[in-house]
């Protein structure tokens, strides 16, 4: 039998189908544990009917970026996370517990979640199997635009008006960085440079990633130089990037910054780089809200050079 994998179409029809199952319910022997039954409600997603509490009390996001920051967004109460290290502008606080990656499902099932966010669920990486059985989860699709995956997951929690919050917050950053700035009326191109492989460069400038989403939200013009956001470039990037006017430089390297850069064999020659036109920053290629606002920020400064 062949399984048909969700597809982006899937995921938006399916979170508009969101349907109540119940508000409470129990009986006289409900209360011999001391605890009020809790609320549930059932959605229809690509994984199929999931029934989900009406107020999650213990959640864990399965990725580090997209699902945490969609947790937290939400208000979720989120007690665990795997993978990769949460950057500095996501405001995680403490108490949650960093997991192991790939997914150890025994270890998520110590922590007792009553709700779990996963990103890829095409991919046992990320779905690990015998995951569904520990908690309710709720997909999150790594291909579509950071905005559609917020309200997804906001529609199927009954969670709308904390995910309009978020974008309002987002929306109202970005008008003040549009009218400051001008960027309906820019004609030099900004490029976004992915420096996080060693050796490499790529182009993060690609729907559906974040970058792309939000200096489309600018009006920003672009400077797409690779055919597409897999393919990594050598030495031929310099040549490539300069008819860039801006550089925003994406990395996980801590000591790189424009001076180093401009002494680059390869990026001293861009325009760009030697005019001190660029900003370096930490790894934005992908997350929700509180990526996009930080790119929002770099760009701020960035335009203003």
């Amino acid at each position: 039998m062949t399984i048909r994998m969700p597809t982006r179409r899937d995921f938006l029809a399916l979170a508009a189908t969101t349907v109540l199952l119940a508000g409470c319910s129990g009986d006289g022997d409900a209360g011999t544990s001391g605890e009020a039954p809790v609320p549930a409600r059932t959605v229809t997603t690509p994984l199929g009917a999931v029934e989900v509490p009406a107020e999650p009390r213990r959640v864990v996001a399965i990725d580090s970026r997209q699902d945490l920051e969609i947790a937290l967004a939400l208000g979720l109460p989120v007690v665990g996370y795997t993978s990769r290290m949460v950057q500095p502008w996501v405001p995680l606080g403490g108490g949650a517990r960093r997991l192991e990656s790939p997914v150890d499902v025994e270890e998520i099932r110590e922590l007792g979640p009553d709700l779990i966010l996963a990103t890829s669920i095409e991919d046992e990486y990320w779905l690990a199997p015998g995951l569904v059985d520990v908690a309710p989860v709720l997909p999150i699709d790594p291909a579509a635009p950071w905005p559609e995956n917020l309200r997804a997951v906001s529609g199927w929690l009954g969670a709308e008006q904390a995910a309009r919050a978020a974008l309002d917050r987002y929306e109202d950053r970005l008008e003040r960085v549009r009218e400051r700035h001008g960027t309906a009326a820019m004609t030099e191109p900004v490029a976004v440079v992915d420096l996080r492989a060693p050796g490499q460069v790529g182009d993060l400038s690609h729907p559906p990633g974040v970058p792309s989403t939000v200096l489309a939200d600018l009006d920003v013009p672009v400077l797409r130089f690779t055919p597409s956001a897999d393919e990594q470039l050598g030495r031929e990037a310099g040549e490539l990037l300069a008819r860039a006017g801006r550089l925003l430089v994406v990395t996980n390297e801590p000591g790189l910054d424009a001076a180093s850069l401009a002494g680059d064999e390869v990026f001293g020659t861009v325009p760009a780089v030697r005019d001190g036109r660029l900003v370096v920053t930490g790894d934005v290629a992908y997350g929700s809200v509180y990526t996009a606002l930080e790119i929002l920020v770099q760009m701020d400064r960035l335009l203003g050079l």
